[in-house]
């Protein structure tokens, strides 16, 4: 009896074995089956992301390659006003600025690689701009240049009615080349009338910084505005305020001793209003106004 059960209970575990092996089995295939789709999936993936990419670079490439990017190969050489715009331009033209940039070279590039650097370099050739600013837009392809004028401080001048010979900035720059004195007689610079100027020798920055430092003077001693400095004759300095003329002579050392007595003179020339030629500060210690007419 007792071989009989150890008989049935060893084919009872046989029977356990041989299903659990089947359902190992069973269970090892789903998962192969599984890993095949998996790395199917995979492959899917990865072809899809190939194509995207491939798609999405062609895009790219037409998008980027769309002549719209590309500035104009003649867009310095012959400006319309619109591919390359000048903006903020007071002193010096617009066709001067167009003339300075002929030789720039046009690279056939998307106008967002491009380099701004040959443009500032030509500008920056032209004295009157202190500061430049390039901006490139696409579509379409354009430049547009903001510059920073120098302001005048003073204008050399060989006569009251014509165009400045030369002008010195604010920030003590002297420009001399007459294609920029077109509009740089601005009503805030000092008028300095002048015979044959030399800029090599007689005329500098400094002499003008002189200048300016007297007609300061006469301002703040007089109460008013000085309209221009006459150094025609350079031994016999005229300059004229809102009321009269005032005669300084040489600009020697004792200038500044002789602008003090103005405050003294001026309230004299009321009594003879109309009449008076200019106040003659050329003395050293003398004084005296010239009328029009010689009265005693």
């Amino acid at each position: 009896m007792t071989e009989d059960n150890n008989n049935n209970e060893y084919f009872d575990n046989l029977q356990d074995a041989q299903k659990l092996a089947k359902h190992s089995v069973k269970v090892k295939q789903k998962e192969r089956n599984i890993r095949k789709q998996r790395k199917k999936l995979n492959r899917l993936k990865t072809f899809l992301r190939i194509i995207i990419f491939l798609l999405l670079s062609y895009l790219v490439y037409e998008f980027v390659t769309l002549p719209q990017w590309y500035l104009r190969p003649d867009a310095f050489s012959k400006p319309d006003g619109h591919t390359v715009e000048v903006i903020n331009n007071k002193i010096v033209s617009t066709n001067l600025v167009y003339a300075a940039l002929k030789d720039v070279k046009v690279r056939k590039i998307p106008i967002f690689l491009m380099s701004i650097k040959p443009i500032k370099k030509e500008l920056f050739k032209i004295p009157v701009f202190k500061y430049i600013y390039v901006r490139r837009y696409g579509f379409p392809a354009r430049i547009e240049i903001i510059v920073r004028e120098r302001v005048p401080s003073a204008v050399i001048k060989t006569n009251l009615k014509d165009k400045p010979v030369a002008f010195v900035s604010t920030d003590g720059v002297m420009v001399t080349n007459r294609n920029y004195m077109a509009l740089a007689d601005i009503p805030s610079a000092l008028k300095i009338l002048v015979k044959n100027p030399d800029f090599k020798k007689d005329w500098t920055v400094e002499r003008v910084n002189h200048i300016e430092k007297i007609v300061k003077a006469v301002e703040a001693y007089s109460s008013e505005k000085v309209h221009y400095i006459d150094m025609r004759n350079p031994n016999d300095v005229f300059v004229r305020i809102d009321t009269t003329s005032i005669r300084l002579g040489v600009l020697d050392n004792t200038v500044f001793e002789r602008i003090k007595r103005i405050y003294t003179i001026l309230p004299q020339i009321d009594d003879v209003e109309g009449q008076i030629k200019y106040i003659d500060l050329s003395w050293d210690k003398v004084n005296y106004i010239k009328l029009k007419q010689e009265t005693k």
